[in-house]
C-alpha cells in the first residue's frame, strides 16, 4: 500500500468511527450543555465566570466522553441487525475492528470518569450510574418494548440534569421543556423501530414493531405527538416569545414527522421522517438560549 493510500485508509477509517460514535448527537449534547450553562442556569453578568469555570467543562466533557462509549457499545450489541437494516453503513463502520472499538469505548469511558472524578465524587457517581444506564440499556433494556423507549429518553436527557445539578439549578419551565423534549426522544425510539423492523424480525429481537405490528407503532407516534401539546399549551406563558416559537416549531415539524410514518409505504418515507426528528433535537439545542 502506497504512502497515498494508506493515508486515504486511515481517513476513512477516521470517519468511520466517528459514524459509530454519532458523532452528531454528541456534538448536539455538547453544544445543548454549554448553551444551558451560559443562558440558563446562570445570570447574564455571570457567564463570563461560567465560561471560565474549569468544572463546568469537565463536567460537560465528562457526559460527551461517556456518551461516546454507549454510542460504541450500542454498535456492538446492534451489529448483526444494523447489517440487515444498514448494509452499507454498518460495512463503511466495520472498517474499524470490533477490539478497537471496544477498546476506544472503554479509554473514552475511564477519561470521562477521570474528568468527572476531578470534579467530585458525587459527580464521579453520577457519571457512573449514567454509564451502567447506557450499557444496561443497549444489553437489556432495548429488547424490552416500551420500556426501552421510555429508558431511551430518561437516559438522553441525563447529562442536562448532572450539569443543572453541578450549577445547583432548579426550575419548572426548564422541567416543561425537557418534558418535551423527551418525548420526542422517546417518538424517535418508536420510529427507530419501524426503520429496522426488518432486521429486528429476522434476528428474533423484540421490538414494538416486531412485537405489536407496524400499525399499532404508528398509533402510538400519533398518541405520543398529540399528548406533547398537552403540556406545552399549558405550560407557554413560562416561556418567552423566542422560545414560544421554537418550541412550536418543534412540535409542528414532530406532528409532521409522524403524518409522513403514517402513510409511508417504504422505508424512503420513513427516512425522511426521521430526518424530521434529528431537525427537531437541533432546533430543541437551539431554543435553550431563550427559556
Amino acid at each position: 500500500m502506497t504512502t497515498i493510500n494508506r493515508r486515504r485508509y486511515t481517513l476513512l477509517k477516521i470517519l468511520a468511527l466517528l459514524s459509530q460514535i454519532r458523532w452528531y448527537n454528541v456534538l448536539l449534547l455538547v453544544l445543548g450543555q454549554y448553551l444551558a450553562s451560559l443562558f440558563v442556569f446562570e445570570e447574564r453578568f455571570d457567564r463570563l465566570d461560567t465560561a471560565k469555570d474549569l468544572g463546568t467543562h469537565l463536567t460537560i466533557w465528562a457526559s460527551a466522553l461517556v456518551l461516546i462509549f454507549g454510542f460504541l457499545i450500542n454498535s456492538f450489541y446492534d451489529l448483526e441487525s444494523d447489517t440487515i437494516n444498514r448494509p452499507k453503513q454498518t460495512a463503511f463502520e466495520r472498517l474499524v475492528r470490533q477490539s478497537t472499538s471496544l477498546r476506544i469505548a472503554i479509554i473514552s469511558l475511564l477519561i470521562g470518569l477521570g474528568l468527572a472524578y476531578t470534579v467530585s465524587y458525587k459527580a464521579l457517581l453520577f457519571y457512573g450510574i449514567y454509564a451502567a444506564s447506557l450499557w444496561f440499556y443497549s444489553h437489556k433494556l432495548r429488547k424490552i418494548p416500551m420500556l426501552g423507549h421510555v429508558s431511551a429518553s430518561f437516559i438522553g436527557l441525563m447529562p442536562f440534569f448532572g450539569i443543572s445539578v453541578y450549577h445547583q439549578y432548579f426550575s419548572w419551565h426548564t422541567i416543561a421543556f425537557g418534558g418535551l423534549v423527551g418525548l420526542a426522544l422517546f417518538a424517535r425510539e418508536l420510529l427507530k423501530d419501524l426503520l429496522m423492523v426488518t432486521g429486528d424480525t429476522i434476528i428474533g429481537k423484540t421490538t414494538m414493531a416486531s412485537e405489536f405490528g407496524e400499525d399499532q407503532t404508528r398509533l402510538a407516534l400519533i398518541i405520543t405527538s398529540g399528548i406533547a401539546w398537552i403540556p406545552a399549551f399549558f405550560t407557554q406563558a413560562w416561556f418567552s416569545t423566542y422560545a414560544q416559537v421554537g418550541m412550536l416549531s418543534m412540535l409542528v415539524l414532530l406532528s409532521v414527522a409522524n403524518t409522513l410514518t403514517l402513510g409511508a409505504k417504504g422505508k424512503r418515507t420513513l427516512r425522511w421522517a426521521h430526518l424530521c426528528y434529528k431537525v427537531v433535537l437541533v432546533i430543541g439545542v437551539l431554543t435553550i438560549p431563550f427559556l
